[in-house]
């Protein structure tokens, strides 16, 4: 074909979240010559922060007011029309939804526009850790239905994918495995000494900093971390826990560090644009994430050579070897938790050793190599459909 291809990207919000920057960077580095690239979004509300102000400007986007992320029984009947009169009006080639909700409207869309091809990406999957048993079971059976809509299944990693096969989900040829990238070169070399940083900050001297950089909200697991607090500071009294986001649990995080007596021992730093700064700053770093697709911030923190300590869950299974580049706990342990890193805080040369594994681990996770498997599936898919 002599024009480009029309892609359209749909996400229900641009916040600050993994999810939601793989997808801007996905329609950053899309080849221009080869593609058209459209991106939808609702309101980027909420205390995570806004990323509008980072979609390229070559890149027509589309906010669709409707498009919220709860459920919502009028809301949600005008966000599909919308969806569907954009697709029609775009006669796109092809449509790639990311998350549940935008997935779920988004493919119901495209079918109804008759949309060549549709790719989906969840960003990990709700199907623990976010609903209740009942909703679980009706998104399970939702994903299952719209699957046979779905050309490609992007999983980040491959425990991702086989949850989704486990639970019925799709056919396993529909899947493709393809990481979320992460610009590295951000990571290697801080732009001024840590001591700087710490002291920019209003960190203490010398503290033995422990970082987490996630939003506060349950599904991260935050408040299992501020319940290690105590027990870490027992065997370690100079550890202090460092929080670098936002979200619904801060106040209650705040809240529970003074019943708990170690706010002293905790700092939250709220939402920062500065995390590749902050990151060597730490000694260890955290992910206690009750459910996760990959672990965007524990690749960050590794391509800082930094040790991680993570829950073992789908996603960061796959990224944190246990004793190789980090160590695996069980979710929703703060007790497990806290031995982890204490243990890592009173034995400085095996979190030196593993930290210099993880930064060699994490070059595999680059943005170039996460581009050009996503753009051979598109062809592959274009193809397919005489598109190419």
């Amino acid at each position: 074909m002599s024009r480009r291809i029309r892609v359209l990207h749909v996400i229900t919000r641009l916040v600050v979240g993994g999810a939601q920057e793989n997808t801007l960077l996905t329609v950053r580095h899309l080849d221009r010559t080869r593609y058209e690239v459209t991106l939808a979004s609702g309101p980027s509300l909420g205390p995570e922060g806004s990323l509008e102000a980072e979609v390229p400007q070559d890149v027509a986007f589309v906010r669709i007011p409707e498009l919220v992320r709860s459920p919502h029984p009028f809301k949600d009947p005008l966000a599909l029309q919308k969806l569907y009169r954009l697709m029609r009006r775009g006669r796109y080639h092809l449509v790639h939804t990311h998350t549940t909700k935008a997935g779920i409207l988004g493919r119901i869309a495209a079918r109804l526009a008759r949309i060549p091809v549709v790719v989906h990406t969840p960003h990990g999957h709700a199907f623990h850790g976010y609903l209740g048993p009942l909703g679980t079971v009706a998104l399970r059976r939702v994903e299952a239905a719209l699957a046979r809509w779905t050309d490609a299944i992007v999983c980040l990693t491959e425990a991702e994918r086989s949850d989704h096969l486990r639970l019925g989900v799709g056919r396993p040829e529909q899947f493709e495995v393809i990481h979320s990238g992460v610009d590295l070169s951000r990571f290697r070399l801080p732009e001024g000494p840590p001591e700087a940083k710490r002291q920019e900050l209003g960190l203490p001297d010398r503290a033995r900093l422990v970082g987490c950089v996630a939003r506060l909200v349950p599904v991260k697991g935050v408040q299992v971390l501020l319940e290690a607090v105590p027990r870490i500071r027992e065997r370690v009294p100079d550890a202090v826990v460092v929080f670098v986001g936002d979200g619904e649990l801060r106040p209650h995080l705040e809240r529970r560090a003074r019943e708990l007596g170690v706010d002293g021992a905790v700092r939250f730093l709220g939402l920062r644009r500065d995390v590749a700064e902050i990151v060597p700053v730490f000694e260890v770093a955290v992910q206690p994430s009750l459910n996760e697709g990959m672990g965007k911030a524990a690749v960050e923190a590794m391509a800082a050579g930094k040790p991680v300590v993570a829950s073992a869950v789908s996603g960061l299974v796959d990224v944190v070897q246990d004793g190789h580049n980090g160590v695996l706990v069980p979710p929703g342990d703060p007790q497990a938790l806290a031995s982890a890193i204490a243990d890592l805080l009173t034995h400085p040369e095996r979190a030196r050793r593993l930290g210099e594994t993880a930064r060699r681990t994490a070059q595999a996770y680059g943005v170039k190599a996460m581009m050009a498997r996503l753009e051979a599936l598109y062809g592959r898919l274009l193809r397919a459909k005489g598109l190419r």
